[in-house]
């Protein structure tokens, strides 16, 4: 029984929201990503105002995911 995902009605709003109040987690995954392309954690969080989405996998295998583009030296993040 597969379950359903509830998104939140503007995606982008509730990104900026978390990094904000500092919800974030930083997995395992995300951080190698950001230590190959050597882009560091307060990059992610100073350019939160400038995020666009890029692309979007709405039916991803785990939960939806989405690329972003942000205009802080020009950072792409998926997932």
């Amino acid at each position: 029984m597969k379950s359903e995902c509830i998104l939140p009605g503007n995606p982008l709003e509730f990104i900026r929201q978390c990094v904000k109040q500092q919800r974030v987690l930083w997995t395992y995954h995300i951080n190698m990503r950001l230590k190959e392309r050597s882009i560091s954690r307060k990059a992610i969080i100073e350019s939160v105002i400038s995020y666009e989405i890029i692309e979007e996998y709405p039916d991803d295998k785990y939960f939806p995911k989405s690329g972003h583009i942000s205009d802080y030296d020009i950072l792409v993040i998926t997932g």
